[in-house]
């Protein structure tokens, strides 16, 4: 049998449970119901980090300034596929996010 991969979701962002970021959640789990949340980064990179032959893939979603306090730590692990910066302050957060071409870095 056929080893099937699953694509998930994961979110850090300090303010993943407010109204507007709720409503954004509840979109994303119509389309994967496979989301986590996480507000700290210990516990995200936990969590990231378990087994090296983990079969789950991610594509990643962060808030501007967890994304550059940990840019070379998301990019180094390799079940990340892509990652998306969820902030207001696009032209802060470009400069160092096109420095990490992992499948693609998104401001949003």
């Amino acid at each position: 049998m056929a080893h099937t991969k699953k694509i998930q979701f994961a979110w850090l962002d300090a303010n993943v449970y407010n109204d507007d970021n709720k409503q954004l959640l509840k979109k994303m789990r119509e389309i994967n119901d496979h989301c986590m949340e996480f507000t700290e980064e210990d516990e995200c990179l936990r969590f990231l980090g378990r087994g090296v032959n983990d079969p789950r893939r991610f594509i990643f979603i962060v808030s501007g300034q967890y994304g550059e306090n940990l840019k070379s730590e998301i990019y180094r692990h390799e079940n990340i596929l892509s990652v998306y910066v969820y902030c207001g302050w696009k032209e802060k957060h470009e400069k160092w996010a096109k420095q990490y071409p992992k499948v693609g870095y998104h401001l949003f």
